[in-house]
């Protein structure tokens, strides 16, 4: 297979939007693994297709953009001053600067459907009732086993006629 033909062919940027088929693009991440310089131009034409889009996109209006900010930027900053002795609390106001509050990806909190609560909470006791039985009837067929084994074998005690 000729590689650079495979290149120019525009496979690659047919995939990256999203125009090529299922089985094109299946080819293409194999071939990716196989050959490094096909992985290096999926790269660079990942770039291309980015700042052509970044040239020729058009601005929002300003007032979206003055919206956005606002909702995302906290109007009212409070700061720890307990460097200055004081355990107070002082108030700071940023209109030069946007802080986007990010969380880190521990702190992710997943909330999950009561009814999937409760379907959980009930197969953890029918898990629990399962062992139960299990352990019970286990025990149950060791006792009943020696008491087959005793019947069949002869007491030492016990004379033969």
């Amino acid at each position: 297979m000729n590689i650079n033909n495979y290149i120019e062919s525009g496979i690659i940027e047919r995939y990256l939007l999203g125009l090529a088929t299922p089985e094109q693009g299946e080819e293409l991440l194999y071939l990716r693994r196989i050959y490094p310089l096909l992985d290096l131009e999926f790269t660079a034409a990942e770039l291309r297709i980015e700042n052509k889009l970044m040239e020729e996109g058009a601005q929002p209006p300003v007032k979206i953009k003055e919206a956005v900010l606002q909702r995302i930027k906290p109007e009212k900053e409070w700061k720890d001053s307990s460097w200055s002795g004081y355990n107070s609390y002082e108030h700071t106001n940023f209109h030069h600067h946007t802080y986007i509050p990010i969380d880190s990806f521990w702190n992710r909190r997943i909330t999950v459907s009561i009814w999937w609560r409760c379907a959980f909470i009930a197969l953890a006791v029918a898990a629990m009732a399962l062992a139960a039985s299990t352990w019970h009837f286990y025990h149950r067929a060791q006792m009943l086993e020696e008491i087959l084994f005793k019947l069949k074998v002869p007491s030492v005690n016990q004379s033969a006629p």
